[in-house]
């Protein structure tokens, strides 16, 4: 190792030790192989940004231990680390090694380059400039792109204070410019570092990042850009000039480099905005007009062509999706005859190759050709070239190209979508009045509408031949039902646009095919397998007629448009009803789930364009449903929808999808305000309200489909109370099934409901009546379900509770009482008068403590899963007493002083399942731990503490929870947590202050381990961390201080003394601005200012690049007396003020 790094009596490693260790890191099957070797090289190659939660050892609430981290003891700083690291790389070859130090290099530059000194920065950079073009030309790809882009972190960080540092570009570019063997692995370079700064660094430092790649983008990124069009025509020109085979393989390597370049250049963010992805403008990239000299030239876009027909796959496909993206660049990049020509040019090169099929059997570039097809129309309306020969011409190829490439779903599915979105954008910009127009091409369009639409449906129908008999490699097209939504939806788009040409195209593929299944039918020819074969096939054309209906405009549409989109309706429900006839007739043959969706989609289109919340009627589509199936008007086609929703509820079981898309159907009916009116009276359901229960509905079997059954008695739950004032006798009438299940079950003994026949209806009960209950808004209401319910049938609940031998029903229970107390809409704003809220409260305390029981008897025993066994139903009761307590429907306060025990025991029983809880698993379980902290900041509110009676021992385990939940995937549970010290605290300081809540002052005072333990934690996450939710620690953070400002200022003090000399003056003056931000006392002006300090430290943290070290054993400096200068810049404030 280089002697100057030594230090006296240091272990100092071989070279094969430490490629050993990085193979290890890396690759090692063991888990703790790795970690020792990591171990081993962070000794060696700090970044001195590991968090401090990193470090080894576990200090619990001792105060005072120090974590600081061992490093080799040459190393003083960041710049002797960098030094190590890049020497490293200088003498090593082996790819696990250079991979390891490169990204070791790279997160140390990230944090702190700042504090490396201007020589040593030009050291670095040049030292792994030189390193790269000696050691990785012949290295993998992927170790180049990460040595280069921390090499271009470098320079970007000194881009402003170091000028010159923007020299390592330009020789980047001479070297692309140079040799065989340096242009490749200068284009490589050149790529990495494109798309280094083109890449999103961490928030803290984008501010800085926009500045230095506005500059690169104005002035290095135009001359990348040249250089690699440079080598791509230099490429392209020797491609088969010689007959030395690698030479040829070496023009292929540089093309490809170059292409992989422009694609990286015209990728880059040249706004800094993402654009609305809604839009067209998400495809356009917006190019800077200084860039023309490049783009606007005579036989720019030739080269592309002439290297796409030189060159064999992959580098063809690359050709043309550089093709793409050249055609994606913004229309105003252009002058009007500029653009004219570059339309005209493009269009003559896409025709060419689709007349002669160029390139065409390899299928990357069949599908990049696609694409450019659609982006090309996308970006380019072609009215420059409408009147131009070439535009016919390039409509027929396409048109050509699109018949057959619609036969060729199973060679390229997702070529599918760019072909019809180029002839939906070629609809959109036709008029039907120019059909005849030849001069533009009007007649190619209309002939041309319809056959996309016929011949996509054609192809469809027979991949669904392929995939039913095992002919395809792929699957049904049916099966994607995203995809083949996308689709139709083009599908529709274009039709509507000669929709009179189109719409007879599908209804008479719909007919045709309907009437070749009702002769299936009635022959039986080909048997069962004939029938679900046409059942499959069947479900396209009713697809697209369901897209057609919904791509809909009304202030659009003219009343021949609405006649056809009624006789695609009529069409389409005669085939329903024939083949709901085939189910019910129970032949052989399954039905077909495809077409059931197919149907249902229907129904919910033509719901949404006909029957829709804005009440719009359009009388001429149902003077023609009269006409045809006597459907006059909208209550007549919702009564419709209910049967056939009622039918699916009887013919289908979960977990198919046409219950999920049946009850979301039942769902949005019921959730509108004019649907419901409509169907308020409707026959239908008036017979699915009185049968809710009926054994006839197949999903309401299965035990797991909870959310099913939810979703299914929410619908019912709003369709009974469509009017506030529902008549006692129908709620009567339509609770008589659960009251015969729930006093049959009550009927039975323990045993007998433990049964394994009788737990399915206890669960099912449970659920139903929790989903109900869900979606029950007004008080009203609320109250009459309760007094249904109490006090005989909720004795049901407590029972299910107490079944310790089935976890699913003591969940059931727990979350329907959880729905039961749940204030929803304020549902439950009792009068003063009612005792329904003490009420509530009992049967809530009495459940909360009978589970909290059972728990706390079983221990410690093992369990199979310990999550849905024991933490589940847990999780539940903090979820109940959360919102008993945060409902404010119950005066909980007056309990303890008549005696109620419901609240005390409620509390104790949490408490003590607090108190078993493994604070591991708060983040291991991220639903217990989100529980956990909600239950604990309502419990322990300013409000509420005084009733919680907090030992000593949940105390710390309340603080440990906390500190633990700091870490929790979920910003809001850290917000929660430090809600709950900053409410524990704020209770302590205020009634010492008061001379109250002696018990929990003498507490906190006792437990200063814990609060110096909790004031070192939140410091270190608020100084060495960058975190969303700073506001929520600044609150307990500044109670803690005021509690022990004097360790506050021990521990700002030590963690300054490890920062490097160059940052500690600035660290100093913005740490003293925020201690002396306010005065320590608890009151809210103090909290305010202090919250505000700490928002402008994080500012100037910001700007000057402050991050902080992690303390370690070399960098500990000389003493800083921040007291002393925290107290005089507050003297300072304080007599500036005065004067």
């Amino acid at each position: 190792m280089n002697s100057n790094l030594a230090g006296d009596g240091a272990q100092q490693p071989t070279l094969e030790q430490l490629d050993k260790w990085c193979e290890q890191a890396l690759s090692a099957p063991a888990a703790e192989v790795r970690s020792e070797a990591e171990r081993r090289l962070r000794y060696y190659f700090p970044t001195f940004s590991e968090t401090l939660a990193e470090l080894e050892g576990s200090y619990g609430f001792s105060a005072g231990q120090e974590r600081v981290m061992a490093v080799f003891p040459a190393i003083k700083g960041p710049a002797d680390a960098a030094r190590l690291m890049t020497w490293f790389l200088h003498q090593t070859s082996a790819v696990f090694s250079l991979t390891y130090t490169v990204r070791r290099l790279r997160t140390l530059v990230l944090n702190h380059l700042a504090v490396i000194p201007d020589d040593q920065k030009t050291d670095l950079r040049s030292s792994l400039f030189s390193a790269i073009r000696e050691k990785f030309a012949d290295k993998p790809a992927f170790l180049i792109n990460d040595a280069t882009r921390t090499l271009a972190l470098v320079v970007m960080f000194a881009w402003f204070d170091m000028p010159e540092a923007r020299s390592v570009i330009d020789s980047v570019i001479e070297d692309a410019a140079a040799a065989h063997q340096n242009e490749l692995l200068g284009l490589q370079m050149m790529r990495a570092f494109v798309e280094e700064f083109n890449h999103e660094l961490p928030p803290k430092y984008l501010a800085k990042q926009r500045r230095v790649v506005v500059t690169f983008r104005d002035k290095q990124l135009k001359a990348i850009y040249e250089r690699a069009l440079g080598a791509m025509r230099k490429a392209v020109a020797a491609l088969g000039q010689g007959p030395d085979a690698a030479a040829a393989t070496g023009h292929r390597l540089v093309l490809s480099q170059a292409l992989l370049l422009q694609k990286e250049c015209l990728s880059f963010d040249f706004i800094g905005l993402t654009p609305d992805e809604s839009s067209d403008d998400a495809v356009a990239i917006q190019i800077p007009s200084p860039w023309k000299d490049l783009i606007q030239t005579d036989g720019f876009l030739d080269a592309f062509f002439d290297g796409y027909r030189r060159c064999d796959p992959p580098i063809s496909s690359q050709f043309m999706e550089a093709l793409v993206q050249v055609a994606s660049i913004r229309r105003s990049f252009y002058m009007e005859a500029v653009r004219s020509q570059f339309v005209k040019r493009m269009s003559e090169g896409i025709a060419e190759i689709l007349e002669g099929a160029v390139g065409l059997e390899d299928v990357d570039n069949y599908h990049h050709l696609c694409r450019l097809l659609a982006r090309f129309r996308c970006i380019h309306t072609l009215v420059e070239i409408e009147e131009a020969p070439v535009y016919r011409r390039l409509l027929e190829a396409a048109a050509a190209f699109t018949m057959t490439g619609l036969t060729l779903w199973e060679w390229s599915p997702n070529s599918m979508a760019p072909l019809l979105t180029f002839w939906a954008k070629v609809a959109a910009s036709h008029d039907p009045r120019d059909n005849a127009n030849a001069a533009i091409a009007g007649d190619v369009i209309a002939q041309t509408l319809p056959r996309v639409a016929r011949e996509y449906l054609r192809a469809m129908v027979l991949a669904t031949s392929h995939a039913a008999s095992g002919d395809s490699l792929a699957d049904s097209p049916l099966e994607d039902t995203g995809a083949l939504l996308e689709n139709m939806g083009y599908v529709a788009a274009i039709a509507r646009s000669s929709y009179e040409a189109c719409s007879a195209v599908v209804l008479e593929t719909l007919r045709e095919m309907a009437g070749k299944y009702q002769e299936t039918l009635r022959t039986g020819h080909g048997g069962a397998e004939a029938v679900v074969l046409l059942e499959s096939q069947l479900a396209w054309p009713v697809y697209a007629a369901a897209q057609c209906i919904a791509a809909r405009q009304p202030y659009r549409s003219q009343t021949e448009d609405d006649e056809r989109d009624a006789e695609l309706f009529a069409t389409g429900l005669e085939l329903d009803r024939l083949v709901q006839r085939r189910i019910q007739s129970n032949i052989g043959a399954a039905p077909s789930e495809a077409l059931e969706l197919a149907f249902l989609q229907m129904y919910v289109c033509f719901r949404a364009s006909y029957v829709g919340e804005q009440g719009y009627r359009a009388s001429s589509v149902y003077a023609k449903l009269s006409a045809l199936v006597g459907l006059a008007d909208s209550t007549s086609v919702l009564d419709l929808i209910l049967q056939k929703v009622l039918f699916t509820f009887r013919s289908w079981a979960p977990p198919s999808p046409a219950i999920r898309q049946s009850l979301q159907l039942l769902h949005d009916m019921t959730a509108g305000y004019v649907s419901m009116r409509s169907i308020a009276h409707v026959d239908t359901l008036k017979l699915l309200l009185r049968n809710h229960g009926s054994d006839e509905l197949q999903f309401l079997r299965s035990v797991d489909e909870y959310k099913q059954r939810a979703l299914f008695y929410g619908s019912l739950a709003r369709a009974l109370f469509t009017s506030d004032a529902v008549q006692p006798a129908r709620f009567a009438e339509f609770v008589q099934p659960w009251a015969a299940t729930v006093d049959g079950l009550l009927a039975m003994s323990d045993a007998q409901l433990a049964q394994d026949a009788v737990r399915p209806r206890l669960i099912h009960i449970l659920r139903d009546m929790r989903g109900f209950l869900a979606a029950v808004a007004s008080k009203a209401n609320y109250t009459r379900f309760f007094e249904w319910l109490y006090p005989g049938r909720i004795r049901l609940v407590q029972r299910a509770v107490q079944m310790a031998g089935d976890v699913r029903v003591q969940v059931a229970a727990l979350k329907f009482l959880a729905e039961l107390v749940y204030n929803r809409t304020q549902r439950m704003n009792f009068d003063v008068s009612s005792a329904t809220g003490i009420l509530i409260f009992r049967e809530a305390s009495q459940a909360i403590w009978e589970y909290g029981s059972a728990i706390l008897r079983a221990g410690a025993a093992p369990v199979h899963d310990v999550y849905k066994e024991r933490y589940k139903g847990v999780a539940v009761c903090f979820d109940i007493l959360v919102r008993l307590v945060a409902g404010k429907y119950v005066a909980i306060g007056v309990m303890p002083l008549y005696g109620d025990v419901a609240l005390e025991r409620a509390y104790q029983i949490v408490l003590e399942l607090l108190c078993q809880l493994s604070v591991d698993d708060v983040i291991a379980y991220p639903k217990l731990g989100k529980a956990a902290m909600a239950m604990l900041d309502v419990l322990l509110a300013k409000t509420n503490i005084s009733l919680v009676p907090l030992t000593e021992p949940a105390y710390e385990q309340v603080m440990r929870l906390c500190v633990e939940a700091f870490d929790h995937a979920e910003t809001a549970v850290s917000s929660s947590a430090c809600s709950v010290i900053d409410g524990v605290l704020t209770a302590a300081i205020d009634g010492a202050e008061a001379g109250r809540a002696a018990e929990l002052v003498g507490l906190v005072r006792r437990r200063s381990d814990v609060t110096q333990y909790l004031l070192q934690t939140i410091l270190n996450i608020v100084l060495f961390e960058d975190r969303s939710n700073d506001w929520s620690f600044s609150r307990p953070l500044f109670c803690l201080m005021v509690l022990d400002r004097e360790f506050a200022l021990q521990h700002t003090t030590r963690i300054v003394q490890y920062q490097p000399a160059e940052r500690r003056g600035d660290l100093v003056a913005a740490l003293n601005e925020l201690l002396s931000a306010a005065d320590y006392e608890l009151t809210t002006k103090n909290r305010d200012a202090f919250t505000t300090a700490l928002a402008h430290y994080r500012k100037e943290v910001a700007v000057k690049n402050l991050v902080l070290m992690v303390p370690t054993t070399q960098t500990l400096g000389a003493p800083v007396d921040l007291l002393k200068a925290a107290s005089g810049a507050a003297a300072a404030a304080e007599a500036a003020m005065a004067e």
